[in-house]
């Protein structure tokens, strides 16, 4: 069975490196909300999961537009 902390991590850390994402790592990301957009990180205190399916739309569509694909 998926662990689907362990696919969001996995597409965090590739997204962090720059690498593409498949379409499964958009959705898994898509599950992680940055609290401060201004800082691009995903370290402590910045991250939390997603509550909601339109914060999940949200997500993707600010991931996708810093231009990593």
């Amino acid at each position: 069975m998926p662990n689907p902390a362990k696919q969001s991590w996995k597409a965090m850390i590739k997204f962090a490196n720059d690498e593409p994402l498949t379409p499964s790592e958009w959705t898994a990301l898509s599950w992680l909300t940055l609290i401060d957009r201004n800082r691009l990180e995903f370290g402590p205190g910045n991250v939390r999961w997603a509550k909601t399916e339109t914060e999940r739309a949200n997500n993707l569509a600010f991931f996708k537009s810093l231009g990593v694909h």
